[in-house]
């Protein structure tokens, strides 16, 4: 807020200044309230899990076994599973993302082809994992078993396709994370090289260096802290899910280097067994999830620190020397030294002196004049003559390469999007929208109590996360400018957006489950608001420093109280971008699944009240996707393809609503 004068203050009544006091304390203490409940998370979970601690110790993050029977619980097979099947997802999912980035970012399509596959690679990102599962189960499996066959059968003295594939596997889990987290990669890759400056691609066409030439010697080297931010990020996301994994890895407590054998992650295990633990194997469990928060964090700590060192002053510094470096440089001038002629950077022709000096400046930081001169003056003599030929055929390999990838994320995007459209409308009629899940061997039934126990617990969330986040987002643009707090606050809703849903699905077992004793719409609820809260509060502080300095400083001018100006003015302005947030937050919350594993259950029944057990949309299509009954499976696409049509709504309603009110 714009700083008010003596005047001002001393004119105003007492009650109007107490009131504004009030305000300002409660929006603080809404903004602690994130703190908090990130330190409520990982003190409840090392409670839960000190009868484990002082079991097992550190030993079992090396133990081998599982054995509830005699209560001998290790998990070095989830680590060893978790671990591998996120960093070959990266690996897979780096270069593809990227490369689709490039494609997107670069124009190498006409306009009318790239923003729907825009569209439909941001919309990868709204599919829930549960329907990734169900997908997986049905569509990319089968399809990968006579693949999975020959893999084996011409590759199997490699130790990654050694043994028979596997109903359940680690390979159809790997592919399924790639998809999952290629959004995050593309859109930050995106971002990343959008961000390098026009001076530099201007400069680089000027001297005759091509598409490609410019993106590897230039825009990928200028962009690479805000990739490798990527690359983490999409790490910890893919570290902590849960119900792609559960459905498609098998759940085996072992450790295979095969890929076509099952295998677990730390996260299935907890989904998987929570419902039947008991006392220890509680406390190993919660123990695990534990570890599974550790990784996560420290994943998103990195990626944190990658990306705001690549916002950072000392970033931008480098860019701008380098552009300077770029535009200022008299090509007809070279400088001498002695004898040896010193050609200036971009002397030549080609990229080849701009890998010398300007990538190594941008690399570096910390190259002086002579030192340029030195390295120009060392290659002086060998000119470099561009060979067209072989120019022409890395980029035409390069662009069939992005293309393909390009074409690969459509294709799986497309895939998924008509298997749900050709399974889910078989029963896609006004019975499965009114009636009750049928009993097994049954046909017919419906999901209706589901809809209404999905609808009841979003509600329940948005009710009691929008508060808490607008009313921090408040505090952080209008009272806690250049605050330690402000700043606390930022970086632990940046971890708390991080936390698997998993984890909060378990604070939200010890909050509320064990405290009334029993599942509930309530206990859901709570858990999805704490998976909402980090969306909300973060697109609403967006949203608050979007409104113009001159509708503060009018309010001010014009006597209006700090409250008065805040709910009057500055909210309503912002009021579009801020249910923008909360529209998104809502649609994430809908497709949720593992926090309602642990929280809200599943109950066959319609609503009974909101202290008990209650269905959902997301845990009916878990159950039904892996029943051996065609009616179930069927309920099972349907209701599926009734989640992802209402989030694709909700998302493209709220990227539209962002266009408009940016244009």
């Amino acid at each position: 807020m714009p700083k008010i004068s003596g005047e001002q203050v001393l004119s105003r009544p007492r009650f109007s200044l107490w009131l504004d006091s009030i305000f300002q304390r409660t929006t603080q203490g809404l903004a602690i309230a994130i703190l908090l409940l990130v330190a409520a998370i990982v003190i409840e979970l090392a409670i839960a899990a000190i009868p484990a601690l002082k079991e097992f110790g550190l030993g079992f993050l090396w133990t081998m076994a599982w054995n509830p029977v005699k209560n001998i619980y290790g998990i070095l097979p989830q680590i060893y599973g978790t671990l591998v099947s996120s960093l070959v997802a990266i690996a897979l999912a780096m270069p593809l993302g990227v490369g689709i980035a490039i494609f997107l970012n670069e124009d190498i399509a006409p306009k009318v082809v790239l923003v729907p596959i825009s569209l439909a690679i941001e919309l990868l990102a709204a599919i829930p994992s549960v329907v990734y599962g169900l997908w997986g189960i049905f569509v990319l499996m089968p399809a990968l078993r006579p693949l999975m066959r020959g893999l084996h059968q011409n590759l199997g003295w490699i130790p990654f396709f050694s043994t028979l594939p596997a109903n359940r596997s680690l390979l159809p889990a790997i592919l399924v994370l790639t998809l999952m987290i290629l959004p995050i990669v593309v859109a930050l890759s995106r971002d990343a090289i959008a961000s390098v400056p026009m001076e530099l691609r201007m400069g680089a066409a000027a001297i005759g260096a091509n598409r490609w030439e410019f993106i590897l010697g230039i825009a990928i080297p200028a962009s690479m802290s805000g990739i490798v931010g990527a690359a983490v990020l999409a790490l910890g996301r893919a570290i902590g899910e849960t119900m792609a994994a559960v459905m498609l890895i098998g759940n085996a407590n072992q450790i295979n280097w095969s890929w076509l054998a099952p295998s677990s992650t730390i996260a299935s295990l907890v989904a998987s067994q929570f419902s039947e633990a008991k006392e220890l194997q509680l406390s190993a469990l919660l123990y695990a999830a534990l570890v599974l928060m550790a990784l996560t964090l420290i994943a998103n700590i990195l990626a944190n620190s990658f990306i705001t060192s690549f916002h950072s002053s000392h970033h931008k510094e480098n860019l701008d020397s380098l552009v300077a470096q770029v535009t200022t440089d008299p090509p007809q001038s070279p400088l001498k030294r002695g004898k040896k002629k010193i050609l200036p950077p971009f002397q030549g022709g080609g990229i080849y002196p701009l890998k010398l000096s300007q990538r190594d400046l941008f690399i570096h930081g910390s190259l002086k004049t002579g030192e340029l001169e030195n390295i120009a003056n060392d290659r002086a003599e060998d000119k470099w003559k561009p060979n067209q030929t072989r120019r022409k055929i890395v980029s035409g390999l390069l662009n069939i390469g992005i293309f393909l990838g390009t074409a690969i994320a459509v294709f799986a995007f497309s895939s998924i999007l008509f298997s749900l459209i050709a399974k889910g409308s078989s029963r896609f009629d006004l019975v499965a929208f009114t009636e009750l899940p049928p009993p097994p061997l049954e046909s017919g039934g419906g999901f209706g109590n589901a809809i209404t126990g999905t609808l009841l617990m979003v509600g329940i969330g948005t009710g009691l996360s929008a508060p808490i986040g607008l009313g921090a987002a408040i505090y952080l643009v209008e009272f806690g400018q250049n605050k330690l707090l402000s700043q606390w606050v930022r970086f632990f809703n940046g971890v708390l957006s991080g936390v698997p849903s998993i984890i909060c699905g378990l604070f939200a077992y010890g909050l509320v489950v064990l405290t009334s004793g029993t599942f509930s719409a309530i206990a859901g609820g709570v858990a999805l608001a704490v998976v909402m809260l980090p969306t909300i509060a973060r697109t609403s502080e967006e949203a608050l420093k979007a409104v113009s300095p001159e509708l503060r400083e009018g309010a001010i001018a014009i006597g209006a109280s700090p409250i008065q100006a805040i709910t009057l003015i500055i909210i309503p302005a912002a009021m579009p971008a801020i249910v923008t947030g909360i529209v998104l937050a809502i649609a994430r919350a809908t497709g949720e699944t593992a926090p309602l594993l642990f929280t809200a259950l599943f109950s066959q029944y319609g609503l009974n009240g909101l202290w008990k057990p209650v269905a959902s949309m997301s845990v009916l299509i878990y159950n039904f996707a892996l029943s051996p009954y065609p009616n179930d499976q069927a309920l099972a696409w349907t209701a599926a393809l009734v989640v992802v049509a209402l989030i694709l709504s909700i998302s493209i309603a709220a990227r539209f609503l962002t266009r408009d009110r940016l244009n």
